[in-house]
């Protein structure tokens, strides 16, 4: 039976494989590594992705302790994005076994090829972040990986297909979804270009419009029917939620390396109050996948 008659569009699957090969990039070449990004332009991030932005305890940080917190800030989505997509890998491989033709296949190999590369982009911009805080502590890692390895290794264990695919490739477009807030917000607050954290967004928001096309149609292919369609959606969110509740942890974390007396009681009111436009569309973007409405991103990564 062809893809186009169980559910898949062709044409769209021809055009995604034209895109990836066209408007795709390479992190070894396509990113100037020697580029760096100013304190100035690390500082202008800072009231649209802070936590504390609009509380009493905005005030107690000055520009050198911003910059740091926006570089861990950076880092810390930078490992969460990261790790995702390479445990998710282990689930997206084994689209194989579920569509024979051609076009899909062949966009898959794309979609696998595309994020290892994102996995190699992000662990160099790590360490390249890093390397400016020499004597900064650096942001505990291990907590993600724990939870994301397991994660996956649960996802890949279910016995049924649909429901193993539908929260995989939920969770999937939540995560790129952020990653093209996150490239717009630094876009919009970064002029210059060759801005080191602006490439590497920018480069990842590339592939990530075209993959939030792939994964809407996998979703479509594997949803179930009606009486049950939420499970996939609210086991989703379960992880999304917890991933995002670990991300912000992280970032109390952060502000407590730089001086800052934040407390990780504090952390739900702070997720409520934040006045920053980047969290504010991370949190509601949360609360439209539990409503089962997806928020378009306005990038399409060239596809036609």
């Amino acid at each position: 039976m062809s893809g186009q008659a169980r559910g898949y569009d062709q044409g769209l699957l021809e055009r995604l494989n034209r895109a990836s090969l066209a408007r795709s990039f390479i992190p070894q070449v396509d990113i100037d590594w020697d580029q760096t990004t100013t304190d100035a332009e690390y500082e202008s991030l800072y009231s649209s992705w802070s936590l504390l932005e609009g509380s009493d305890l905005n005030g107690l940080l000055d520009g050198p302790a911003r910059v740091t917190i926006v570089r861990y800030q950076q880092m810390n989505l930078m490992i969460f994005t990261e790790l995702l997509e390479r445990y998710a890998l282990t689930a997206i491989v084994r689209l194989y076994e579920t569509e024979h033709s051609e076009p899909f296949r062949e966009y898959l190999g794309h979609f696998i090829k595309e994020e290892s590369y994102h996995t190699t982009m992000f662990a160099r911009a790590i360490a390249k972040i890093g390397a400016t805080m020499p004597r900064r502590k650096p942001l505990p890692a291990r907590p993600a990986r724990l939870l994301l390895r397991w994660t996956f290794r649960l996802l890949n264990s279910f016995p049924s297909q649909r429901v193993r695919v539908g929260v995989t490739f939920a969770f999937l477009r939540y995560a790129e979804q952020i990653s093209i807030y996150a490239h717009q917000a630094v876009q919009s607050k970064i002029g210059r270009k060759e801005s080191f954290i602006r490439q590497v967004w920018a480069c990842h928001a590339l592939d990530e419009s075209r993959h939030l096309v792939f994964d809407s149609m996998i979703l479509e292919r594997h949803r179930l029917a009606r009486p049950l369609g939420w499970i996939p959606r609210y086991l989703a969110v379960f992880f999304a939620a917890l991933l995002s509740l670990l991300l912000n942890a992280n970032e109390i974390w952060a502000y407590r390396q730089a001086g800052a007396p934040v407390h990780l009681w504090q952390l739900p009111g702070l997720m409520w109050r934040t006045e920053a436009s980047f969290k504010r569309r991370v949190f509601g973007l949360l609360a439209a996948m539990a409503r089962g409405r997806t928020i378009a991103a306005g990038e399409r990564g060239g596809v036609p």
